[in-house]
Order: C-alpha cells, then structure tokens, then sequence
C-alpha cells in the first residue's frame, strides 16, 4: 500500500487470507465462479482484485471465491484507498458499467464458430452448445 497516484497501477500479490468478501456486496455471483475459476484456470491472472487497506474486496468478490476454489493462497490486489464513500461508488459502477454494452451477435457467432472448431471454448463462459446457439442468431 504504497503513495501511488491515481494514475500508476501498482500490482500487490496478497495472501488470501488477509482479503474479506464484501458483506455489502450487492451482486449475486455464485453461479459465475466455475466460470471465473476456469477463466483464470485458463488464462491465468489478468485482473487484480480492488481491496480495502483494511482487506475487504470492493471489486472482484467472484475471483476472490475462484481463487478459493483453486486453491490459490495468494491473489492479485490493487489497493483502493478513497473513502468508503468512494469505495462503495467504484463497487457499483465495476459492477454496473458493463451492462451498457450489448455483443454484435454476428461478430460473436464468427468468434465462437473459430473457438468452437479449434475446441477452444474453454475459460470462455461459453459452452459449446451455447455457442452452437449463438451462430443460429
């Protein structure tokens, strides 16, 4: 937990047993660990977890629960230190900003076709009758 200014991201590998769910977590997510567990399973690493000086997670509770499921002891961290205020806005713009997307289900169809045919769906979220479905869109 360093003086970092808001403009450098400093990565932190943390111990999982000095990080804490969010007990105010708003987001319902036990039915996506398998899938973050296989994602990083897969890929490895590639996000940190937004955590508290005090150790509670404001953004990644569900890879903090797959790292469990993996048996991961230590986690990618990045400290957060605004307020609780602060925290508890990034918390829920983490969570809500990617709803405002949607996918262009013909450029989706032609990914999975390409994953699907290299028998690469794995890690995707995506199973392979799932993305059958998704070419008939």
């Amino acid at each position: 937990m360093g003086n970092k200014t808001s403009n450098e991201l400093a990565v932190e590998w943390v111990s999982t047993d000095r990080l804490f769910l969010n007990p105010s977590n708003p987001r319902i997510n036990d039915q996506a660990v398998e899938h973050v567990a296989a994602s990083i399973a897969r890929f490895g690493w590639r996000q940190p977890i937004v955590v508290r000086p005090g150790g509670v997670v404001i953004a990644g509770n569900t890879r903090l629960k797959a790292a469990g499921k993996l048996g991961h002891e230590r986690v990618p961290v990045v400290w957060f230190e605004g307020t609780d205020l602060e925290a508890t806005a990034y918390a829920i713009a983490d969570n809500r900003t990617h709803e405002f997307s949607t996918w262009d289900e013909p450029v989706l169809a032609k990914l999975l076709e390409e994953l699907r045919a290299e028998d690469a769906l794995e890690g995707t979220g995506v199973g392979v009758a799932e993305s059958r479905t998704a070419l008939i869109r």
